[in-house]
């Protein structure tokens, strides 16, 4: 069993030293594919004994990652890293795990440094590239090969804490965070991920230009773009870019969901409190996490003076998981609490 990291880069030569240091002991291997630096990332790959191969970028971040799995020959297994992602580990655990592993692929535990919320998810980074490959040009996520097969209804279902993809049920189990996680740092800083999400925001722009195929993959695109959007800071493009997707999707759809829950965070960023609350009892109908749909209305009540029903809203509140599943810090929770309870109690 050979285990390697793979990473594409573009300009990442500050970045690559930390991260491929982070890698030691726990790869058997690490391949960097360079997709047009300017800078000397090939050569500070190759001098940290990195295998290095170069391509094309295509405007498509599942191609330009398909590229490097193809240029690394394919091992048993990958680790999927970015070069401002930091790894820790125990080699043995790790190996032990994968090597008796019967799923193709683990969901790893990431811990995102964002400059404004921190959160923690879990995504598929390991797994066997003779099973799986990227698809989707902005987020792109793990998918076998070909297409799937006609299934019951149940016999697929949605896993993945961000970037979500069907799954068999049972499949990509969660790996021990002291096996392996990952923390990224490149959301740390606000021109960073600003210049981050204009990037992405113009890919789909251009997905969205050349034409997309089916109201799912509208739906999809649309999804990324206000989510690019909102990490550009272009908050009235992104709340029209839900505001469309919420008009193409069915209402309980993955991404009516994950576009409705976004939506209603920015405009209580904004104060429209009332239309916070519409949208959050909509999110509570249509099955998403009560304590979470409890968490956000409760933020909007507050910010219209109903502090009593807020409170009421969260006292039951342990844990803050959106539809996404991205796991927010329990000291955000606790903070928000402590401030609605001295508010209730003044009162």
């Amino acid at each position: 069993m050979n285990l390697v990291a793979v990473l594409i880069v573009r300009d990442e030569a500050a970045n690559l030293p930390a991260c491929l240091a982070s890698l030691g002991g726990l790869v058997d291997g690490v391949h960097v594919h360079d997709t047009g630096s300017a800078d000397d990332s090939a050569g500070i790959a190759r001098s940290l004994g990195a295998t290095v191969s170069s391509g094309p970028w295509r405007d498509d971040f599942a191609a330009a990652r398909n590229d490097a799995l193809q240029a690394a020959g394919r091992p048993d297994w990958v680790l999927s890293v970015d070069a401002d992602e930091r790894a820790c580990g125990v080699p043995r655990w790790l190996h032990e795990t994968v090597s008796s592993a019967a799923a193709d692929a683990f969901l790893v535990e990431l811990d995102n440094r964002h400059d404004e919320l921190p959160y923690t998810h879990r995504s598929p980074r390991l797994f066997r590239p003779a099973a799986l490959h990227w698809e989707g040009r902005v987020h792109e996520r793990l998918a076998p090969p070909g297409a799937w097969p006609e299934l019951p209804r149940d016999a697929l279902h949605w896993e993945g804490r961000v970037h979500e993809r069907l799954a068999p049920p049972g499949a990509w189990p969660e790996l021990p965070r002291d096996a392996l996680h990952l923390a990224h740092h490149g959301y740390e800083r606000a021109d960073a991920r600003r210049r981050k999400a204009e990037r992405n925001a113009a890919l789909a722009e251009e997905a969205l230009r050349r034409g997309v195929a089916g109201r799912d993959e509208l739906a999809t695109t649309l999804l990324d773009l206000g989510r690019s959007y909102v990490g550009a800071e272009r908050r009235q493009a992104a709340v029209d870019a839900f505001e469309r997707l919420r008009e193409v999707a069915p209402p309980g759809a993955r991404q009516w969901i994950l576009g409705t829950d976004a939506l209603a965070r920015l405009l209580l960023g904004a104060g429209h409190d009332e239309a916070v609350v519409v949208l959050a009892r909509q999110l509570r109908a249509e099955g998403v996490e009560p304590q979470y749909c409890d968490w956000l209305e409760a933020q909007a009540l507050a910010q219209l003076g109903r502090a009593g029903d807020a409170w009421r809203l969260l006292e039951g509140v342990h844990e803050v998981v959106d539809p996404a599943g991205r796991r927010y810090a329990p000291e955000h929770l606790a903070a928000l609490k402590g401030l609605l309870a001295e508010l209730v109690s003044v009162r």
